[in-house]
């Protein structure tokens, strides 16, 4: 099994999952056929973010991905924004001590730049 076969099938369980909770909270019950659409939809929707995220990161030519391309990505879908914002503001909060003395690196400038 490949690690696209491993992914879809997480994605698949923890979506069936997740969606028999929910199903649990509000007293309903899902057709396995419901579940089946859920998690497709659910990985196809998870490959396009990985896509859009990999196509920001090469856009700015870095080899990482980072939270200012995370907030790029959610920033049409306001509860997915606020959820991104608190979290990272909890997270620079909560930040180590040697994370905060890190040192930025300036971007080099180059002939058309100037």
């Amino acid at each position: 099994m490949n690690n696209e076969q491993k992914f879809r099938q997480h994605i698949y369980t923890y979506s069936r999952k997740i969606s028999n909770e929910v199903g649990e909270h509000f007293n309903m019950k899902f057709e396995s056929n419901s579940l089946d659409l859920i998690a497709e939809l659910a990985y196809k929707k998870l490959t396009l973010y990985g896509a859009d995220l990999e196509a920001f990161q090469k856009h700015a030519k870095r080899s990482t991905v980072t939270i200012d391309d995370v907030k790029l990505l959610v920033r049409r879908n306001d509860s997915l924004r606020k959820m991104v914002e608190e979290k990272v503001d909890y997270m620079q909060i909560n930040k180590p001590v040697e994370a905060t003395t890190a040192v930025k690196r300036k971007r080099k400038t180059t002939a058309s730049s100037k």
